[in-house]
């Protein structure tokens, strides 16, 4: 048996290293996909943008919060919801928008496997994957669990679905449903990203970021910060950054009179975030100036 001492430095090992162990990587690359979301109505423009916040670029899609896209893994294609439907379109023009099958109520948050042969999506509170070509059409139940499931996020090689639950991080297999390993069960985790090298999540949970070991669960928060509501990371492709929104939390929802027990009020969202990005290890952390959220990160330009 490993003495404390080993255990802990095996744990920390496993993490992001901190500024004082690790030289600061080179500036982000790549593009950030986003959604210019107008909170007064829950809709926002589909847009692009270097991680330095310059050559931003609009796809003339209005589109709503939980439309999600995502680039596929070459970036020529990206994948969103409309109704009841997962899509996708050129990530080059905008063209050849197509349908890739239908939910059974309304999908969200759609990403794509790590081969690009399968998109994931929430709906109904479980997590489904559909084909992303035309060769063989068809839809499966990834989850099909008890549990509130309300994000999915791939592993690095596509044999396993994390998802962001109301009790905590909860990993699936990918090729059919199976009772899930639970990883961690911070409280009120909404939204995660799987690292590309696979050992860490990035996990909004309650308006903070932190991150979770993949293997132990170790938790590591990033942000603590009462009136700014943090959400949606997006690890940057090479795994060095960590693009997500962030703005000053919005006024929370008066719960109804008649409830029995009124739950304490909170805030759930952010009111006009802009994209910041910062460090793996939480440090360099700078906003783009850039109005939105974001929702993908690909490689090139």
């Amino acid at each position: 048996m490993l003495a404390a001492g080993a255990i802990a430095a095996t744990l920390l090992a496993a993490m992001p290293a901190g500024p004082a162990s690790a030289a600061a990587p080179a500036g982000p690359g790549g593009r950030i996909l986003y959604l210019a979301v107008d909170r007064s109505h829950g809709t926002g423009e589909l847009r692009s943008t270097l991680p330095d916040g310059t050559g931003d670029a609009g796809y003339g899609r209005e589109l709503p919060w939980y439309a999600s896209p995502d680039y596929s893994p070459d970036g020529t294609e990206i994948t969103y919801v409309e109704g009841f439907d997962v899509r996708a379109f050129s990530a080059v023009n905008g063209s050849d928008d197509r349908l890739l099958g239908g939910a059974p109520c309304g999908p969200g948050i759609p990403r794509w496997s790590p081969d690009g042969q399968w998109v994931a999506f929430e709906s109904c509170g479980d997590i489904y994957a559909v084909r992303a070509d035309d060769t063989a059409p068809s839809m499966r139940n990834v989850t099909a669990s008890d549990l509130n499931d309300l994000w999915p996020a791939w592993s690095p090689t596509g044999a396993r679905i994390a998802s962001a639950t109301l009790p905590g991080v909860h990993v699936y297999r990918a090729d059919k449903p199976a009772a899930p390993r639970q990883v961690s069960d911070l409280a009120k985790a909404r939204g995660l990203d799987w690292s590309p090298n696979g050992r860490t999540f990035a996990v909004e949970a309650a308006g903070d970021l932190w991150l979770v070991d993949a293997i132990t669960g170790w938790e590591r928060r990033l942000t603590n910060t009462p009136d700014v509501f943090e959400s949606t990371p997006i690890w940057s492709p090479d795994g060095r950054w960590i693009a997500y929104a962030s703005g000053p939390a919005a006024p929370p929802t008066p719960p109804h009179p008649e409830d029995p027990a009124p739950p304490p009020l909170e805030s759930t969202e952010s009111l006009n975030p802009q994209i910041w990005v910062m460090t793996a290890a939480g440090t360099q952390r700078h906003s783009t100036g850039v109005a939105g959220t974001p929702t993908s990160w690909r490689a090139g330009q």
